[in-house]
């Protein structure tokens, strides 16, 4: 009996905002993917070392991509291509909202960015509000689940 190819995994330490708040954790990830495009593209998260208020520490958790608002991670991720432009934007989860900055290509506006999106969005120097906590939370780095967004809007014109 042969067993199924697992390909080498890489760890990716992250603190992620979910339908039940906040969690932090380690994400298991095929080497060869990107972070994001794994987050995209997989409906559930294997995770370890999971840590939640009120719930303690898990040595194993599945997170679901549809719980999952936001996730941030230690290291930086590259900013969008150099066609892009930068616009500052508010985006509303049902949980809270974020303000931050986004790349998007040069003629498309950030409604129609986040509708044709087929990935987490990538949002630089996030501040996150959350409704039951007062104070915002920064993060130079965010990836935002677009399916789980209430909206958004831009902070400065085109």
């Amino acid at each position: 009996m042969s067993s199924a190819y697992q390909p080498q995994q890489q760890t990716v330490a992250a603190r992620v905002l979910s339908g039940a708040g906040w969690l932090e954790g380690v994400f298991h990830v095929p080497k060869l993917h990107a972070f994001g495009d794994y987050l995209a593209h997989h409906p559930w998260y294997p995770m370890t070392n999971v840590v939640m208020a009120k719930v303690g520490t898990m040595p194993f958790f599945a997170l679901t991509q549809g719980e999952t608002f936001l996730v941030s991670v230690a290291a930086p991720l590259a900013p969008g291509p150099s066609e892009h432009r930068a616009v500052k934007a508010t985006l509303l989860l049902p949980s809270g909202v974020v303000d931050g900055t986004l790349w998007l290509p040069t003629a498309l506006r950030l409604s129609d960015f986040v509708e044709r999106a087929t990935g987490f969005l990538h949002v630089h120097e996030a501040n996150v509000k959350l409704w039951a906590d007062s104070a915002a939370v920064y993060f130079e780095d965010v990836l935002i689940n677009p399916r789980r967004l209430v909206g958004v809007t831009e902070l400065e014109g085109p």
